[in-house]
């Protein structure tokens, strides 16, 4: 039996042998704070909770029921301060864009729920690829919707990035062959639902900074006493930056929030399949090698604004055994709740 395979352990792979090895053979993890994968997880968490009011207001014989407006918005909201306390990552000003863009994500999609029944937020799945020597594959997926007017089930896989969603862009250019979409079918399908598509439900996190106060010795005044345009007297406040933040989403809305339908052909998952069993036979192949070679340009992913947890052990300025800088964990498969 071939271990389980996830998409976060074939995106490792994919991305660099060295961060598979340090990862899933070994089971390192950095412990050091990081901004932006933190602040994914934030607002993944109020995202859970905003989803779950709506699948708490579905139940028997309420398939009509919604909650009253405000609800979604208020669990989002609370769920992300509980978030943000377990963080040591999460500033004022990355809260404030976390806030700002739950709102508008409220105010962009809460009036769309009508058409959708939730079944599940964060549903595990393991599952085998049928004639692909049984081999495992596991997930969660983010939300599980039935379709009201049509009884059709769909998913949902949210995201956060800093990506340009413009039409055409690289970032949907490479979704056609997402192999995380695809798995995610079948998975669907071992729970007994038979899927027509996935909601990519995609949030662009803003990349604005607070503004500085300029320094003094840099400052040039107008005849009239007044600075020149662009400079300032004192720091942005943490009520500015919301406020601008919320000017800047509110003017381009289509550049922060996209909820393509994905669909996938029956042959498309099965070459997707494909790839799947060979990159697991890939994994099996090299987990008893002696050594696994470092890609260096997967040390920061193109346009992620991420840099590679284990870049400074494999840059030689830091050791797996700082046990202020890493930690080893039971489960490798930290995404799922267990694995079996």
């Amino acid at each position: 039996m071939i271990e389980v395979i996830t998409k976060s352990r074939l995106a490792s792979f994919s991305t660099c042998q060295r961060l598979h090895h340090l990862a899933y053979n070994l089971g390192y993890r950095s412990i050091l704070p990081r901004e932006l994968a933190e602040w994914g997880t934030l607002f993944h968490a109020g995202l859970d909770a905003w989803w779950g009011v709506f699948k708490d207001g579905d139940g028997p014989g309420a398939a009509n029921i919604q909650p009253l407006p405000g609800l979604p918005l208020a669990a989002a909201m609370r769920a992300m301060e509980t978030a943000r306390a377990a963080s040591a990552a999460i500033d004022d000003a990355a809260f404030a864009k976390a806030e700002v863009m739950m709102i508008a994500y409220d105010a962009r999609w809460a009036s769309t729920m009508s058409e959708w029944e939730v079944i599940g937020v964060e549903v595990e799945f393991i599952t085998t690829i049928p004639g692909r020597r049984r081999l495992r594959v596991a997930g969660k997926l983010d939300k599980l919707l039935r379709k009201r007017s049509d009884g059709s089930i769909w998913f949902v896989e949210h995201k956060t990035t800093g990506a340009d969603l413009t039409a055409g862009s690289t970032y949907w250019q490479r979704l056609r062959m997402d192999p995380q979409v695809s798995i995610y079918f079948g998975g669907v399908r071992s729970l007994g639902h038979e899927p027509t598509g996935c909601l990519y439900d995609v949030i662009v996190r803003p990349n604005l900074k607070p503004l500085k106060a300029t320094p003094v010795e840099a400052r040039k005044y107008t005849k009239d006493g007044r600075l020149y345009a662009k400079q300032r007297e004192a720091d942005e406040t943490p009520e500015q930056f919301r406020a601008r933040i919320a000017e800047e989403v509110a003017e381009v809305p289509d550049s922060y929030f996209a909820r393509p339908e994905v669909v996938r052909l029956e042959r498309e998952i099965e070459e997707s399949e494909r790839d799947v069993e060979a990159t697991a036979l890939q994994i099996r192949a090299t987990a008893y090698a002696e050594h696994a070679p470092r890609n260096p340009g997967g040390c920061f992913p193109f346009g992620s604004g991420y840099q590679c947890q284990f870049f400074d052990v494999c840059s030689g300025v830091a050791s797996l055994d700082d046990e202020t800088k890493f930690e080893r964990v039971s489960n490798v498969h930290q995404e799922l709740a267990a694995v079996v």
